[in-house]
């Protein structure tokens, strides 16, 4: 697919079709930004929809630094993918355009099916934004996913660093290392500085130190990443354990006669509760001080 073919399916408003695709409380839905670096950031926040051809509003429940971020660059970039085979995606842009903390709209998110039960959980701020450009719903083919896993089991043993050092820790092993995980990769856009999020099931750790992914579903997507930019991989598992890992993108090599993508991991960031946060690299603290002199 040509490069002027895939952006003229982009349209500036969202369809009908579309406005409806986004509102099930059970799916994937992603942000990306963009943080004070200039790195994509990813964060998973279920409170999301869009609520007419030109808005899409999401909700926080909690102060985490994807909030931070959107305040000081309003662009964003969002996934929507479904939660069941065959799973059916969209992708949009979007600026950051006022919040509130009251209205119809957190009304609907707290009345929800994940949020009506809560106690001490509400979502308290509401961000509306404006809709830059929205894809059309597109399939994720099942055979392309199947493919890159036998890729992976072939391949991907040839491309492991010598590294001692271990930067993903055993929870973040675990989630880019099982066969099937919900994975995505956040880059941004050079000709227009949004994150672009693209699904992609097939990425795998080939040990603590590296990410490959086999281009073998939505290879023109891919193949769009600048080699040596920053990215920023999403992967969670089906207990919604989550982190993000962020590194550079170095460009396609083969291994074992098979071609992948490769991520250099820089920096790690947990999403979960209890430890949210940047966990690699660990940030130095000083000791605590017990006595004072003069």
């Amino acid at each position: 697919m040509s490069k002027k073919k895939y952006s003229n399916e982009w349209s500036s408003e969202a369809s009908e079709e579309v406005i409806q695709f986004t509102q099930p409380g059970m799916m994937l839905k992603l942000i990306g930004t963009v943080d004070d670096r200039g790195w994509p950031h990813i964060t998973f926040i279920a409170m999301n929809r869009i609520i007419n051809k030109r808005e899409v509003v999401w909700g926080a429940f909690s102060e985490g630094t994807s909030k931070k971020y959107v305040k000081k660059n309003p662009k964003q970039g969002i996934l929507y993918m479904t939660a069941n085979m065959p799973f059916k995606f969209l992708q949009l842009k979007a600026d950051l355009k006022h919040t509130t903390t009251e209205g119809e709209d957190l009304e609907f998110f707290n009345n929800s099916d994940l949020f009506r039960y809560f106690t001490y959980y509400r979502v308290h701020t509401a961000y509306y934004n404006n809709i830059i450009a929205v894809s059309p719903i597109r399939n994720l083919p099942l055979f392309g996913i199947i493919k890159g896993i036998i890729k992976n089991i072939i391949g991907k043993g040839g491309a492991k660093t010598k590294l001692n050092e271990k930067r993903l820790n055993v929870i973040g092993y675990d989630l880019f290392t099982a066969t099937i995980g919900i994975r995505a990769i956040n880059y941004i856009d050079p000709s227009d500085g949004y994150p672009i999020i693209i699904p992609c099931i097939q990425l795998q750790a080939t040990d603590h130190n590296r990410l490959v992914f086999p281009p073998s579903v939505l290879k023109g997507d891919l193949y769009k990443i600048p080699t040596n930019s920053k990215v920023a991989v999403f992967g969670m598992n089906f207990d919604f354990a989550n982190q993000v890992v962020k590194g550079t993108f170095t460009g396609f090599e083969k291994f074992r006669g098979i071609k992948f993508g490769v991520i250099e991991i820089e920096e790690i960031y947990n999403s979960s509760p209890l430890i949210v946060g940047k966990i690699y690299p660990e940030i130095e603290t000083l000791p605590k001080v017990t006595e004072f002199k003069l």
